[in-house]
């Protein structure tokens, strides 16, 4: 029984465990009875080495041809692929790469795979062809651009007809007409006014602006940030070091530059930012020649971290750990700071030195790397490229912190965005200012003067660095370029590619300046796309978890360690170990005399599951959960439990919380499951259940002439039975177990007895609906009859069946109940005797039913405390040496142990069963079996001990169906029965434990 290879289509073979699949068929042999002296060698082969399709084939030639039966055919063997799986096979058969007939390249998975699994390296999910490839594919000139630079108007004054307007960021539109240009020009103050606008006439693209930027030093400033500087540092230094040996050195404080290129993946990056590409390949870290160290031969190295994931869907969860080191949703794992001014934020504890706290909003200067910066004497800038007033998708409104900087776009953009909408009439529309974007169709105004609108943050970059040359400087700038979404695919990259020239030129400019040297480049995206028709694409699913993420750093610098920041780059990273290495490189630096620096001052805040990508190594078996990264956005195929496409990005390992997907249902007429109408519209409706499974607040007693439809509708639990037996005929010989509708009294009494105690749970006779679901523990799934039954009974009803599931029908008599009953019914696989003892839950009803010796003494273990309700399979006799009464047998055990009380014992009507059954061993005959209840006494559990109270009583029985148990002093057959580790001690001369864990009954 063999396969030809395994799955290598769809989401699965994407990964390489799925290219591992691949490589490894199923091949099954089974030998005839005459032939088992044959069984140990194939047993050998099959266990010890590598076999293919080629072995099979000799196999097949030597059973039916003798094909090797004479010592002549060895040199015809040799010269064959395969040889026969019923001869010895070379010792060299252990390794894969040895055998001529398998390919090196699935050795190699099969290496490179089982080196994953054993050092637990994150592996991330390979990425499907993409239908951008499709488009950076084709040559620029073939298709859709942009004009490369915007050109600059040189006469202003051809289109001043009309009024005109001006603004500043500290002055909104005003009407200037009766000012000329000169006299707009010299009003501006600009030590204050950064920027400045003047706008003329009314026209459709408004060829007439005009904008300046002017960004200067303002030395009071300068002197501000020194001092406050300082004096955190000494403030520290006094409270818990030695001043006198011990000092913060600033010197190593670096400038840094954070440019954010919105929705770019690691692959989108590729296709469309060539020249930027181009410029870090000129600065990759290299080995050096004699191979031992690693060295940047330009004098800056650039890194490209090719395992950066996302740890979020949205811009603002992976800015909100870039920027502060704190997530948008409580862990209870850790211990973190609850803010809730305005949108929460839960942020990192821990650190030895903090910058302390803003008095007026109780926010900590800790975690807002803006603040952080202002507080170790930065001069700060921030922009985004668009009006973001009131806008619902920044982090810088929505979390926790104020946005407080030096120099910002915002007013820049603001203020164009107010002008689109006059110049377009729209004033008066409700048309929201950060709902006004540049160069998309929508509105194609890609110039403002000259300058692109990605041009214009970098120039106040540009402009900032030359101002402030001599102090350390952060800017964080997030672009736009790529966050179209537009549907015309040839259409949506053509920004971002014309941004590609854009960051090369200005790389280039800021790394030749002579300042350059002191300055680290943060190029990062927050995530791939995730607007517009793309996310319904499996590339775009997958890209979306893999941004793109580079750095660039002087490589003489004293922060940067050329070793760890080489390995990192293919390590698991995220926006967290961004944050921690911008913290590390903002403090001051702990120095001792003239020794080189020993740690950083200011650590309170720094996330401690994060890494320093400049000096510290992160682990290459790091995993999701260490990095904080959402299960269903973690790229390493090791940790997800789904990677088939979804509906959008994240879905996949959340679906049924997205859509409300309908469970399978089985139709047993037709013997198949019916078909679901997917993919569309999933809309919740409520459907007509055509049986009643209702809560009873009162149950009738089990009286001589009562009938199992007395309890239930008993149309649910036929229906069930039936999709069972349409499973179970399709394995004609397969050892059929036995089941609980071979029992109708006792169906009718585990049925009476569920709903009772239920109905004596029951607050003033109603179910609320969020009380605890009545947890039944079943060992023995067999066929699953009486877990139909169990979950037909009531509604609130939850079956944990606990099975091996080694039959071969079971598992799929089990996905059909499932489907059928929902997610109340559950499975713990595995042998019984051990799995029930490992099982975290506590049982409100028991049922033993399986082949282990010691599942009701562990069932008892795992009740719910005294009152629990013990019941057992139906055995040919009560004094049975397994399950009741017999020697050894546990209910015998617990009895004597006092673990049960309120023994009832019954008689079952005599029926013949068909010799296909398990326990008809091979032939048809006639069964009168017996069965029996008991209550727990909370002697022998794990549950609270209490007085019992029983929900049943023997009187409440039929008396004609009852048969008597056993006692104690009937015979001697008691002195081997096993009892539970929990017992108390036992009253004296009741019984004396042996070594052996045994327990034997005194005789008198």
């Amino acid at each position: 029984f063999t396969s030809d290879h395994g799955l290598h289509y769809g989401p699965t073979f994407a990964s390489k465990s799925g290219e591992m699949e691949r490589a490894a068929p199923l091949l099954s042999m089974r030998l005839p009875s005459f032939e088992k002296s044959l069984y140990n060698q194939l047993r050998t082969n099959a266990q010890t080495y590598y076999t293919t399709a080629f072995d099979v084939h000799e196999t097949i030639l030597d059973v039916l041809l003798g094909k090797y039966a004479e010592d002549g055919d060895q040199h015809h063997q040799q010269q064959q692929l395969g040889m026969s799986l019923l001869k010895p096979l070379p010792v060299s058969r252990i390794q894969c790469d040895t055998i001529n007939a398998i390919p090196s390249k699935f050795c190699d998975d099969i290496k490179d795979s089982l080196a994953e699994i054993s050092n637990g390296q994150c592996h991330f999910m390979m990425e499907p062809p993409s239908v951008f490839s499709f488009y950076s594919d084709i040559p620029q000139s073939n298709r859709p651009q942009w004009p490369d630079r915007c050109p600059r108007r040189k006469n202003h004054q051809l289109n001043e007809e009309g009024s005109c307007y001006c603004a500043t960021n500290h002055r909104d539109w005003y009407d200037c007409s009766t000012e000329t240009r000169e006299a707009f020009r010299k009003g501006l103050n600009l030590k204050t006014e950064h920027f400045s606008m003047r706008s003329c006439g009314n026209h459709a693209l408004d060829q007439t602006l005009e904008l300046g930027i002017h960004v200067r030093e303002q030395v009071q400033l300068v002197n501000e940030r020194k001092h406050l500087a300082t004096t955190r540092a000494l403030g520290q230094l006094g409270r818990s070091l030695s001043r006198g040996t011990i000092q913060a050195s600033y010197d190593a404080q670096p400038n840094i530059i954070f440019l954010e290129i919105d929705s770019v993946s690691l692959s989108f990056s590729e296709r469309f930012f060539p020249k930027t590409w181009q410029l870090l390949q000129e600065h990759k870290i290299v080995s050096d020649q004699d191979g031992v160290g690693m060295s940047c031969p330009s004098g800056w190295c650039a890194g490209v971290f090719n395992k950066t994931s996302v740890v979020g869907q949205s811009s603002i969860v992976n800015q909100l750990a870039a920027l502060s080191g704190c997530i948008e949703k409580n862990d209870e794992k850790e211990e973190l700071y609850h803010y809730g001014v305005g949108p929460k934020s839960h942020c990192p504890t821990g650190g030895n030195h903090s910058l302390g706290t803003d008095e007026e909003t109780g926010i900590n200067f800790d975690h807002w790397i803006f603040d952080v910066a202002k507080n170790l004497g930065y001069v700060t800038f921030f922009g985004e490229e668009f009006c973001y007033e009131d806008s619902p998708y920044v982090v810088q409104t929505q979390s926790a912190f104020s946005l407080n900087v030096d120099v910002t776009l915002e007013k820049v953009f603001c203020h164009l965005a107010k002008d689109w909408l006059r110049v377009n009439g729209k004033v008066n529309s409700p048309m929201k200012t950060w709902a006004v974007e540049f160069d998309g169709k929508e509105v194609p105004d890609t110039c403002f003067d000259g300058k692109s609108r990605g041009e214009i943050g970098l120039e106040y970059i540009k402009q900032m660095w030359d101002a402030y040359d001599s102090t350390p400087k952060f800017a964080f700038l997030n672009a736009l370029a790529a966050h179209d979404y537009s549907l015309d695919a040839a259409h949506a990259p053509l920004s971002a590619e014309n941004y590609d020239g854009t960051v090369h030129r200005f790389l280039t400019d800021i790394m030749a300046r002579d300042d350059a040297r002191d300055t680290y480049i943060v190029l990062r995206s927050d995530h791939g796309l995730q607007g517009g028709p793309y996310p319904i694409d499996y590339s775009t699913q997958i890209e979306h978890m893999h941004p793109w993420t580079a750095i660039i750093a002087p490589a003489k610098h004293r922060s940067l360690s050329i070793e760890s920041f080489s390995l990192n780059q293919n390590r698991l990273a995220t926006g967290f170990d961004i944050y921690h290495s911008m913290r590390y490189l903002m403090s001051p630096l702990l120095v001792r005399g003239n020794d080189e620096p020993k740690s950083v001052l200011f650590d309170s805040g720094i996330p401690h599951w994060s890494y320093n990508l400049f000096q510290q190594t992160i682990p290459s078996n790091r995993s999701c959960q260490d990095a904080k990264i959402p299960k269903e956005f973690c790229p390493c195929i090791d940790e997800r439990s789904d990677m088939a496409p979804s509906f959008y990005v994240g879905h996949s390992e959340q679906i049924k919380k997205k859509l409300p997907f309908p469970l399978l249902k089985y139709d047993w007429n037709a013997k198949r499951f019916a078909a679901n109408k997917l993919p569309g519209f999933l809309v919740s409706r409520k459907t007509e259940i055509k049986y009643d499974v209702s809560f009873k607040s009162h149950v009738l007693p089990p009286r001589c002439n009562r009938t199992l439809g007395s309890y239930m509708d008993e149309g649910m639990l036929q229906e069930s039975w039936q999709l069972i037996h349409n499973i179970t005929s399709l394995y004609p010989g397969a050892d059929v177990s036995g089941g609980i509708f071979l029992y109708p009294r006792q169906s009718l009494l585990l049925t009476y007895l569920v709903q009772v105690e239920i109905a004596s749970r029951a607050s003033n006779g109603k179910l609320s609906g969020n009380s605890e679901p009545f947890r039944i523990c079943e060992t023995g799934f067999g066929s699953g009859h009486s877990a139909a039954l169990f979950l037909s009974s009531a509604p609130n009803v939850e079956l944990t069946t606990f099975d091996t599931f080694d039959r071969p029908y079971q598992s799929a008599t089990f996905t059909a109940l499932q489907s059928y009953f929902g997610s109340r019914l559950k499975r713990v696989i595995g042998d019984s005797c051990q799995t029930v003892n490992r099982y975290n839950q506590k049982c409100h009803f028991l049922h033993g039913s399986s082949l282990c010796k010691k599942d009701n003494i562990d069932l008892i273990e795992k009740s719910a405390g005294a009152g629990v309700t013990l019941t057992s399979t139906a055995m040919d006799s009560l004094k049975d040496k397994a399950v009741y009464f017999g020697k050894g047998a546990q209910w015998a055990g617990l009895r004597a142990a006092g673990c049960i009380e309120n023994i009832v014992c019954f008689e079952e009507e005599e029926r013949m069963i068909d010799a296909n059954l398990h326990l008809a061993q091979g032939r048809k005959q006639k069964i009168s079996h017996k069965f029996c209840f008991a209550t727990s006494t909370g002697k022998c559990g794990k549950g609270k001990k209490q007085s019992v109270k029983h929900s049943w009583d023997r009187d409440d029985f039929c008396q004609n169906w009852m048969a008597k148990a056993p006692v104690k002093n009937e015979n001697r057959n008691y002195d081997a029965v096993k009892v539970p580790k929990t017992l108390s001690r036992p009253r004296k001369n009741q019984f004396n434990p042996s070594s052996s864990g045994a327990a034997e009954f005194d005789p008198s």
